[in-house]
């Protein structure tokens, strides 16, 4: 069987490109073979996916894609997604750079994190993550956008992304209500409460973050998606 994909996300930048082939073909092939599969065995099938840009099975960026929204991996075994409805008021706006892209991107971003963390980081991104996931259940932007803010992986990977200060100085300062790497980069994203600011402001300002910084990049705003679906059938 041949496959052909036709999609608009860059691959290798961090926005889960890979994952959203592995979503895609899992669901195309479901249908196309009446499997009857359910989402959640999707995103088991499509996981094993990710081995070929990873080099390792992880479900996090494949759920996102089929399930949509905003997602938490609680457990692997056995697998438990958790779904969460974003606020109809939250937009992204994201931002990618020019920059050439690095062999095994994801690997090198991985073998840069620290190999321990101090309590304090510990207690301090758990505690954003679950202040992030009330952000969700409640659709307060606001607190969504300020529990962003991660001490451990995040400053150990700012130095692979030029610019990644004037970005994120910027797009704060244009009223983002938080901003970070997107998965392992180079792509930085906003969280936006469009009820108070222009997402697409917010990425203009990105664009020229990056730009302050001698670099290029391509600046635009979305909404969360729905997850994968199927657009006409019978085509």
């Amino acid at each position: 069987m041949r496959i052909e994909i036709e999609k608009g996300i860059s691959p290798s930048v961090g926005l889960g490109s890979s994952a959203a082939s592995a979503a895609a073909v899992a669901f195309g092939l479901n249908i196309l073979f009446n499997l009857k599969m359910d989402r959640r065995t999707l995103v088991r099938m499509a996981a094993r996916g990710e081995v070929a840009s990873a080099g390792f099975e992880h479900a996090d960026n494949v759920s996102a894609a089929i399930y949509g929204g905003f997602i938490i991996v609680r457990s692997y075994k056995p697998l438990e997604v958790i779904c969460l409805e974003p606020p109809p008021n939250l937009y992204v706006s994201i931002a990618i750079p020019a920059v050439p892209i690095i062999p095994k991107k994801t690997e090198k971003a991985r073998s840069v994190l620290p190999k321990s963390v101090p309590m304090e980081n510990l207690v301090h991104n758990v505690g954003h993550a679950a202040a992030m996931a009330v952000g969700f259940a409640t659709g307060d932007v606001g607190l969504i956008g300020r529990s962003m803010l991660d001490v451990v992986v995040e400053p150990a990977r700012a130095f692979l992304i030029p610019g990644y200060r004037e970005v994120k100085e910027r797009a704060l300062e244009a009223g983002a209500c938080g901003i970070t790497i997107s998965g392992a980069g180079p792509a930085m994203i906003a969280i936006v409460d469009a009820s108070k600011v222009d997402p697409l402001k917010v990425a203009e300002a990105m664009r020229e973050g990056f730009e302050s910084a001698g670099v290029g990049a391509q600046a635009f705003s979305t909404k969360p998606g729905k997850g994968v679906h199927l657009l006409e059938e019978g085509r």
